[in-house]
């Protein structure tokens, strides 16, 4: 007996482990996609570069972090 289930329309993610995509390309997506990828050929798609210019964009706007102190480990 297989454990797998056959996908449905209700599921929130229809593309699953089985790799089918849904049918109807999401435009917000498709922007966030082309903007990031501009972004990371702006840096020449290195890693290093990418993470520097992140933290010094972070480092100009400190006002704009989140610092929560830590929680403690539950045993």
């Amino acid at each position: 007996m297989s454990l797998a289930r056959s996908a449905t329309p209700d599921d929130l993610h229809p593309g699953g482990a089985t790799g089918v995509t849904p049918s109807v390309p999401d435009p917000i997506v498709e922007e966030v996609r082309a903007i990031r990828e501009a972004y990371a050929d702006s840096l020449g798609n290195d890693p290093a570069a990418i993470v520097a210019d992140l933290r010094s964009r972070q480092a100009q706007h400190p006002q704009r972090l989140v610092s929560l102190p830590p929680r403690p480990v539950e045993k």
